[in-house]
């Protein structure tokens, strides 16, 4: 992904607490399957802390669900071939649509995507 601008959002965690996160704005760039990466509405829940896109298993907090896809066409700029690259997933629903890795199919900023994996949301504390 690139390492441009981040901006505030909003993520769904897995018990329907809707959390602050922040997202480079081509997190919404994805689409498999007809499902965009859409961000559920605002605002945040009352005492909920951001959902984190990267941590480790060791650290507090939420980290989000992703969902990692490969470019099957020529990636844009700033994007290599054959690398994965790990996308947070703003809402359950969608993330659960996701149900076959390797043939599920889309678009990532408008570019053809193939899904080669998904994980789970992690939280500790």
């Amino acid at each position: 992904m690139s390492a441009g601008i981040f901006e505030d959002s909003f993520y769904t965690d897995d018990y329907d607490h809707v959390r602050p996160i922040r997202i480079q704005p081509e997190t919404r760039g994805l689409n498999i399957g007809g499902q965009a990466n859409s961000a559920p509405t605002g605002p945040a829940a009352a005492g909920m802390s951001y959902a984190r896109v990267s941590g480790g298993k060791r650290t507090y907090g939420v980290t989000p669900r992703k969902v990692s896809i490969r470019f099957t066409g020529t990636p844009p700029a700033g994007y290599a071939a054959n690398q994965t690259y790990r996308i947070p997933v703003l809402i359950p629903e969608h993330w659960k649509a996701y149900t076959d890795p390797k043939l599920q199919t889309g678009t990532y900023l408008g570019v053809a995507c193939v899904v080669v994996g998904k994980s789970a949301e992690t939280g500790r504390g």
